[in-house]
């Protein structure tokens, strides 16, 4: 009969002592920031389920950049300092082991020439990626996790009559018409090929539609170059052209081809423009873009794309017609050119600025050395838009940067001092090289 109070009063205590428990248990402040960095168990299976997802075909979404990709700007000069490191960057962007590429085959040989090119892509019959083909590899969750691009019109004011309205828009040198508004931050938010269509197609009507007519910024930089056209195609630019030119080159450059998106350098942190060792004979421009620091552009003084055609050319019969106009074309291409390595470089910048790095394909799509998909396509319709605006046919060195991406093996100095059977393919097949690999370049 004394059974059940007993047991009865046996319960009770473990309830008091459990709530004293309950009460008394506290999440160590070691352990908050250990929850913070790693989150908790709810997030973690969220994460479990959403890389489940990715794994299945209709999966690879794209969930936006996390919190810690913010802390990618302060560290990678560390990266640049020690590459080992590079670890943490693939962690925080979620990158997988990287697979073996053909290089890694004892058996893969180089092509020697076109034909052979062509004909081991034909016989590899790999499946085109491209976001027209393969959309699904492209795919993002929300349109909150990604930015979403908007056009931003210029127009004057309502209060102006029509007269003054027509004159101060034709005067107006920030006018473009249509322009992408993009968002800056301290990471990319943008799909990247949804962000280089965009951007083509805002090109395209702007600069290439039957009805476009020059804009005043267009008048504007063809006066600045046909006064500083001594200075832009001496044979040394570091005796002819200060970094104060080049900002300026570039400010107006920007406004045309970008529409004032490429992010300029900080002042206070960086000098932003200057120019390569003359000595160094590996690229003709180098570009670097961080949020602190901005973007920076190093141009190499002598060289350009183009110039070695002209190294046997004397100057002691200037008389002949054919020298003369041989000149002629060596300053043409120097100026054309040099301009070509500017956009080039901003066009990496561009790409660095607002893509979203934790995308599935952007990896692919940048390459690996930025001559990607992207790239490609972004570079040939600024060659086209720059056709226009310059008048003169501008190489920004797309085809040479296609082999030195997907070929890295191929002994590259130079557009025309890689290996002779390349700079031979790239001389008679320049308009065919869009059709050789799988990757689809418009």
């Amino acid at each position: 009969m004394g059974n059940p109070p007993v047991l009865e009063t046996h319960n009770a205590s473990n309830n008091t002592a459990t709530k004293k428990e309950k009460r008394r248990r506290r999440i160590h402040p070691i352990r908050r920031i250990a929850r913070l960095i790693l989150g908790s168990g709810k997030q973690q299976k969220k994460e479990d389920v959403r890389r489940l997802g990715d794994q299945l075909e209709e999966g690879r979404t794209c969930h936006g950049a996390s919190r810690w990709h913010n802390l990618l700007p302060f560290l990678e000069p560390l990266f640049a300092l020690d590459p080992k490191l590079s670890f943490i960057e693939d962690r925080i962007l979620g990158r997988t082991a990287p697979t073996t590429t053909p290089h890694d085959d004892i058996n893969f040989t180089l092509p020697k020439d076109l034909a052979s090119l062509k004909n081991a892509v034909e016989e590899a019959d790999l499946p085109c990626t491209c976001d027209e083909c393969a959309p699904k590899l492209y795919k993002i969750s929300t349109l909150a996790s990604h930015g979403t691009i908007e056009d931003r019109r210029n127009r004057p004011s309502q209060t102006q009559s029509k007269h003054n309205r027509s004159f101060s828009y034709q005067n107006d040198k920030k006018t473009i018409g249509l322009g992408p508004q993009l968002t800056l931050r301290f990471h990319g938010t943008y799909e990247t090929m949804t962000l280089v269509r965009h951007h083509i197609a805002w090109l395209d009507a702007t600069y290439l539609h039957p009805s476009a007519r020059p804009t005043p910024s267009v008048h504007h930089l063809r006066s600045l170059i046909a006064t500083w056209h001594p200075h832009i195609t001496s044979p040394d630019l570091r005796s002819s052209l200060s970094t104060s030119q080049l900002s300026d080159l570039f400010t107006h450059l920007n406004r045309i081809f970008f529409s004032d998106q490429v992010p300029p350098h900080n002042k206070t942190l960086s000098a932003g423009f200057s120019y390569l060792d003359a000595r160094q004979t590996e690229c003709f421009g180098k570009s670097f873009y961080n949020p602190l620091v901005g973007t920076q552009v190093l141009l190499h003084p002598v060289l350009y794309r183009g110039c070695f055609q002209y190294q046997n050319l004397g100057h002691h019969d200037s008389l002949d017609p054919t020298i003369q106009r041989r000149q002629q074309q060596q300053i043409s291409t120097r100026l054309h050119n040099r301009l070509g390595t500017l956009l080039h470089e901003m066009c990496h910048a561009f790409l660095k600025a607002y893509t979203c790095r934790s995308c599935s394909m952007h990896d692919s799509c940048i390459g690996p050395l930025g001559h990607g998909r992207a790239w490609q396509m972004l570079a040939k319709k600024i060659e086209q838009v720059a056709t226009v605006v310059l008048g003169g046919t501008v190489d920004m060195g797309r085809f040479p940067s296609l082999l030195r991406d997907s070929l890295v093996m191929i002994p590259f100095d130079f557009d025309n001092k890689c290996c002779p059977q390349a700079a031979m393919s790239l001389s008679s097949g320049r308009d065919n090289m869009t059709t050789i690999f799988c990757i689809r370049y418009e």
